[in-house]
C-alpha cells in the first residue's frame, strides 16, 4: 500500500518522498459545515455511507426517503424502506434527477416499460402470470399496474425536490462512465438492461460516455442545484467500488481505470471551476491502501475502511462532528 495512515491537515504535503518517508496521506481541512447543516446525498453506495455516519449523528439528511409510502402488494421502491438510499450509478441519472425538481423534464405518462411474466412477491418481481411496469430512470423501481407505479414515482419526484430546495449540503458519488441509453429518446437508464427480471433489453443500447458528457452532465446538474438553492455546497467524490462488468472490448480491469479516472477528472476540473464545489479523495484512500482494503470479492470495499474514510470526512469538514480519524491502512493491515 502505499500510505499507512490518513490525516486531516490544514496543509497537504506536496512531495511523493514525504509520502514514502511518512506512511502519511494528507486530507485538506475544509471546515465548511456542523451538525446543524442538512445534507442531500445521492449517488452510488459510497454516498449512502456517508448518509448513514451523518444520520447516525443526528444530522438531517435527505431525500427523506421514510415518507415514501410503499406498498410491497402494490410496488417496489429500490431496496426501501430497509435501505434508506436509492442508487444512481451516473452523471446522466443524476442530471436527469435535478432536471426532473427544477421542472425543466417532464416525464411522459407512457415513458415506462412493461416486464412480462412478472409478478411481485412481499415487494420483489419474480416470475409468475401477469404483467409488471417499470421506471427505466430510477433502479428496481415497479408496480403492478402503471397507476400504481406513478404513485411510487410522485412519491420519488416530492423527497427528491424537497431535498435540493432545503439541504445546506449536497454529497454526491460518480460511479461509472458505461451507461445504456434508451432508443426512443436518448434518455439513459439507471441500470443495465434486464437488471433482477427488469426490461430494458430491446429499448436500450450500450453507450461508453466521455469526459465531456460527464462534466457537462455534472455541470449542468450542479448550477441548476444552485439556482434551485443558492445557499448550496457540494462535495463531490468517486466511488472506490469496481464496474463489476463491462460492457465494451477490453478487460474489466482495464475499462474500470478509464471510467474512474475520467469522473474524478471531471470532478478535479468542475472543482477548480466553482469555489462552492469541493472533493473528497475516497477513490485515492482505498486505491492507496490496494487489495487489503477490499473484502473477498474484490469489488465492496471492508466495512472497517469505509469507517474510517467517513472519519476522515467528519474530521476534515466538520466544526464539531470530527472525532480523531481512525486509520483505514492500519485497518486493512
Amino acid at each position: 500500500m502505499f500510505f499507512k495512515e490518513l490525516v486531516a491537515v490544514d496543509r497537504p504535503n506536496k512531495k511523493w518522498e514525504a509520502l514514502r518517508e511518512t506512511g502519511k496521506l494528507t486530507v485538506k481541512r475544509n471546515l465548511l459545515f456542523n451538525a446543524s447543516h442538512r445534507f442531500f446525498t445521492i449517488g452510488s453506495c459510497f454516498a449512502e455511507e456517508i448518509r448513514k455516519a451523518l444520520t447516525a449523528r443526528n444530522v438531517i439528511c435527505y431525500p427523506e426517503y421514510r415518507k415514501i409510502k410503499v406498498d410491497h402488494a402494490r410496488m417496489r421502491v429500490d431496496t426501501l424502506p430497509h435501505r434508506e438510499h436509492m442508487n444512481y450509478y451516473n452523471t446522466f441519472s443524476i442530471r436527469q434527477e435535478v432536471e426532473r425538481a427544477a421542472g425543466l423534464w417532464v416525464q411522459d405518462k407512457h415513458d415506462i416499460w412493461e416486464v412480462a411474466n412478472r409478478t411481485l412477491v412481499n415487494g420483489t418481481q419474480a416470475v409468475g402470470e401477469g404483467t409488471l411496469y417499470q421506471d427505466p430512470y430510477r433502479r428496481l423501481v415497479f408496480g403492478k399496474t402503471p397507476a400504481d407505479l406513478w404513485e411510487a414515482l410522485e412519491q420519488i419526484d416530492a423527497v427528491m425536490k424537497e431535498g435540493m430546495l432545503n439541504a445546506d449540503a449536497c454529497f454526491i458519488t460518480l460511479g461509472m462512465t458505461e451507461v445504456f441509453k434508451k432508443k426512443n429518446n436518448g434518455l439513459v437508464c439507471n441500470q443495465i438492461p434486464v437488471y433482477a427480471g427488469g426490461a430494458g433489453l430491446r429499448e436500450t443500447y450500450y453507450h461508453q460516455s466521455t469526459f465531456d458528457e460527464n462534466y457537462q452532465n455534472i455541470k449542468r446538474a450542479l448550477l441548476l442545484l444552485k439556482q434551485m438553492n443558492p445557499k448550496i455546497q457540494v462535495v463531490l467524490t468517486v466511488s472506490p467500488v469496481p464496474l463489476e462488468r463491462s460492457f465494451n472490448e477490453h478487460d474489466v480491469f482495464v475499462n474500470n481505470m478509464e471510467s474512474k479516472t475520467t469522473l474524478r477528472a471531471v470532478a478535479g476540473q468542475i472543482c477548480r471551476e466553482f469555489d462552492w464545489v469541493h472533493y473528497f479523495p475516497s477513490f485515492e484512500i482505498v486505491w492507496g491502501i490496494g487489495v487489503p482494503a477490499y473484502q473477498e470479492d474484490r469489488v465492496h470495499v471492508k466495512p472497517e475502511i469505509v469507517q474510517g474514510i467517513i472519519s476522515t470526512f467528519l474530521a476534515s469538514h466538520f466544526t464539531d462532528l470530527g472525532a480523531a480519524p481512525a486509520s483505514p491502512a492500519a485497518a486493512a493491515q
